[in-house]
């Protein structure tokens, strides 16, 4: 007798069938993300290896977080012009140029806002990834064709940052330099892999072409607009995972902390490799913003547990927490702004999505860094799982009105 198909052909079967463009993008992202070495430790970078305190280190987080917010806003709209896959490559591109001038350059303490205009060209790269994938990849398929490459993106962290960690702590010049060359990389797959994208019909009425400008046509969707400020909560929590996490590493555990960092950063994704396919398969038939909402209360517990006194075991449990808050929100959110966003303007649309997720990075490590010199971390912890509560409440109320809006549309 002829047994069925085993639990791993049909956890991947979903992801079968995709394209080489769309596989190309995936190793790309792969390559890009492990090598992302300079972004999770520039906290740690300003503070350890250039003396400033938390709150100056707040201000420059805070400003490379809102130059990458300034990055995604202006590239959709020259990307809708130009095309998404070439304005991906200029901006990568450049983005490694600068971290090589960085390995030259890195003791100058000027040298972290030359990092600001490396973020503004790095931020401008990530809204066209989500708008690439949108046209590579059939509608009906795009919870599959995301999931896939927030999967790809985890398989790249799961490693890079331990050998980040190693490079800071021992030669921070090629900190710089592997960020540099595995960007180029990723050009070069992007570049000779993706084909010149047709894109993808629309499959509800949502979806079709706008003759209104792109400013124009996102204003007219309010859904959106709301969606952003929901965005910009979600972000100011998570940012905390970049700039307050490291530094209560530090802070609890002293010199170890910068490798266990580095460790529980790949501990997170390696938490992802192993259970974002099976939770995207579990939670398929759910809506993008209940997965969101579920998340948010996900978020309070992982958070919420970072402000008790915890060892490295603690910490661990914590990251394994709001890992899954991560993976429940990030396999959906992308399908959501795609549904609503016209044709001729996805790039546009990501951008304006993004520049709110961007925002929040920006806006997390600003406030974050005094509220730690006035409290303490215990108090910055608490607020923080207090924010996801009240966003996961709004991401329920999101959700209704989006169902609404669905059910309208042919």
């Amino acid at each position: 007798m002829r047994s069925g198909p085993s639990a791993f052909h049909r956890l991947i079967a979903p992801y079968r069938g995709l394209g080489g463009s769309l596989w190309s993008m995936y190793f790309a992202t792969m390559i890009n993300r492990f090598g992302d070495f300079v972004g999770p430790f520039l906290a740690l970078y300003v503070t350890r290896r250039l003396g400033f305190d938390p709150a100056r280190a707040g201000i420059i987080v805070a400003v490379t977080f809102a130059a990458a917010a300034a990055g995604a806003l202006l590239s959709g709209r020259i990307a809708d012009r130009v095309g998404r896959k070439r304005a991906l490559m200029a901006c990568h591109s450049a983005a490694a140029l600068i971290n090589l001038a960085m390995s030259f350059l890195f003791g100058l303490a000027w040298a972290p806002w030359l990092l600001v205009v490396e973020s503004l060209f790095r931020g401008a790269a990530r809204p066209l990834i989500s708008a690439l994938i949108a046209d590579l990849a059939p509608s009906s398929r795009r919870k599959e064709a995301f999931g896939l490459q927030y999967w790809s993106i985890n398989v790249g962290v799961a490693v890079g940052p331990m050998v980040a960690a190693f490079l800071f702590d021992h030669s921070l010049p090629w900190l710089f330099r592997g960020d540099a060359i595995c960007t180029l990389a990723s050009v070069a797959l992007v570049g000779l892999g993706i084909r010149a994208p047709r894109l993808a019909p629309a499959s509800t009425s949502l979806e079709l072409h706008d003759e209104r400008g792109a400013l124009r046509a996102f204003a007219a969707r309010p859904i959106l607009m709301c969606y952003c400020a929901l965005s910009l909560a979600i972000s100011v929590a998570y940012s905390q995972t970049g700039f307050a996490l490291p530094l209560t590493f530090s802070r609890s555990l002293g010199d170890e902390g910068t490798a266990f960092f580095g460790a529980t950063l790949s501990l997170n994704a390696v938490i992802v490799i192993l259970l974002s396919l099976p939770l995207a398969r579990l939670l398929r038939s759910f809506s993008p913003l209940a997965c969101t909402a579920a998340s948010g209360f996900i978020y309070v517990l992982g958070f919420g547990m970072l402000a008790l006194p915890l060892g490295k075991l603690g910490f661990a449990l914590s990251t394994f927490v709001w890992t899954l808050a991560e993976i429940v929100a990030a396999v959906n959110v992308g399908v959501f702004v795609a549904r609503h966003s016209p044709i001729n303007w996805r790039a546009s649309f990501q951008s304006f999505t993004g520049v709110f997720a961007q925002g929040g990075w920006a806006l997390g490590p600003l406030v974050a860094g005094p509220l730690i010199a006035a409290s303490g971390f215990p108090v910055l912890w608490m607020a923080v799982a207090g924010l996801c509560a009240l966003w996961a409440l709004a991401a329920l109320g999101l959700d209704a009105w989006d169902r609404r809006i669905v059910a309208r549309s042919p």
